[in-house]
């Protein structure tokens, strides 16, 4: 086995088990130990070797071929097998030979165990699956209808010595510096970091209703609160985009009301660079208009409770080129705001989403020595020197500002909130359900 916990294959079938007994999308019998141990093993150690100078990320998926062969549909154009005419060995080698082919945003390689002796394996890699970017961009709000990947076990890896484990896109545990983390996919919609988000999210919503002159959004409820997830969407965009560039980041996020000239900003931070970008608002607003009025139209003409004259058919077409123009430049706004964490320091933004500086340098003074991990079910504490220099900036500035969130994405692609709740400082890691 490489160097990871031994308790690894334990938790992943008990999480596994909590899985299969949801009353839908049950995934299939985990493979027996043997096969996970190779699984893992291989996919551990293939994350440290590089080919040729690259070190490319891949995920691989447990999907014999016998179960591709019985549950494929025709046609299903959604996914594409590339068998190989001789299957390769699951090496180490052959995975880090195939990861610069093998798109790890797109592609999966396929790995199943040819043996007839479950106490000892011989996995293959037998096909690569272009899934396409469809689901990749889903999971990161780039669009609205996403098709989930197969139901099979994957691993993932996209820098050294981590693994992330997930089901269909869904992240069950990941592997990162020899500890099991599970994802606080749960940060930016409950809890501190939700209730500080909150006017935020309202504010949103209220202007939405404001410009469509409405009272509610959905007067059946159903889907009341989409401008309000609406919201979060765009935050975790943004964190998409930064942690693309995997140079790590800070983000730290203040309230509407505080300028960048107010005493309670500028005595804990240095903005190197202020300025004002506020064109993401705006946008938002204006895609929660569009999406409500092309959907008053859709779903009727859908019916047959309207009926599609010469009039509608235009004014719906009009609607469909305005949602691809806002979603190109609610996409442009996020780039460019993740952009700016290029620069060395932290990006400061208000929570309606205006950029008021970048490339600032945390000057507060704080007597924290250490922080809580708010990890279930049980919370722990380390000291603050467990960090780096850019999670322990945003610790002293939240230490000092309690009405504030900080957000950091780290070199490796983990992004972790963080929040002071009374006279603690709390840090969430991995806030990304979309990790893999």
């Amino acid at each position: 086995m490489g160097i990871y916990p031994k308790d690894l294959i334990p938790v992943l079938k008990q999480k596994w088990a909590r899985l299969r007994s949801r009353p839908y999308g049950k995934p299939p019998t985990l493979p027996p130990s043997a096969v996970l141990e190779i699984l893992l093993d291989v996919a551990f150690n293939a994350t440290f070797l590089p080919e040729e100078g690259r070190r490319p990320g891949f995920r691989v998926i447990y999907y014999p071929s016998k179960v591709y062969n019985k549950e494929k549909k025709e046609p299903d154009y959604r996914f594409r097998m590339l068998p190989f005419d001789v299957p390769r060995p699951y090496t180490v080698s052959e995975v880090n030979r195939l990861a610069p082919a093998a798109e790890w945003t797109r592609i999966l390689l396929c790995v199943e165990d040819i043996s007839n002796n479950p106490h000892m394996p011989d996995l293959r890699i037998w096909s690569m699956l272009d899934v396409g970017e469809n689901w990749w961009k889903f999971i990161h709000n780039e669009v609205s209808i996403g098709h989930p990947l197969p139901n099979h076990l994957t691993i993932t890896s996209s820098c050294p010595g981590e693994l992330s484990l997930s089901v269909q896109g869904d992240v069950i545990m990941t592997l990162r510096n020899g500890q099991i983390l599970y994802p606080a996919s749960d940060a930016l919609w409950n809890g501190p970091v939700a209730s500080f988000l909150k006017s935020g999210r309202r504010k949103l919503y209220k202007d939405a209703l404001a410009a469509l002159k409405l009272t509610t959004w959905d007067d059946e409820g159903a889907d009341e609160d989409y401008p309000l997830r609406f919201y979060n969407f765009f935050l975790e965009r943004i964190l998409f985009y930064v942690r693309q560039k995997q140079h790590g980041g800070l983000i730290i996020i203040i309230p509407n009301s505080i300028n960048k000239n107010d005493t309670r900003l500028t005595d804990r931070i240095n903005i190197k660079y202020p300025c004002s970008y506020d064109y993401s608002w705006d946008i938002m607003v204006r895609d929660l208009v569009n999406h409500h009025r092309l959907y008053d139209l859709h779903f009727p003409l859908w019916d047959g409770k309207k009926t599609a004259t010469q009039k509608v058919f235009q004014e719906y077409c009009l609607l469909l080129d305005e949602q691809e123009e806002l979603e190109e430049a609610l996409g442009d706004a996020a780039q460019a705001i993740a952009t700016l964490t290029s620069v060395d320091g932290a990006v400061v933004m208000t929570d309606l989403s205006q950029v008021i500086g970048f490339g600032a340098e945390v000057i507060a003074i704080s007597s924290l020595r250490e922080i809580v991990i708010a990890i279930k079910p049980k919370p722990y504490r380390l000291p603050i020197e467990s960090y780096g220099t850019r999670h322990r900036a945003a610790f002293r500035f939240c230490s000092s500002f309690e009405d504030s969130v900080a957000l950091v994405v780290s070199r490796d692609g983990g992004v972790k909130a963080i929040k002071r709740v009374g006279s603690d400082v709390f840090l969430w890691p991995d806030i990304n359900i979309g990790s893999i």
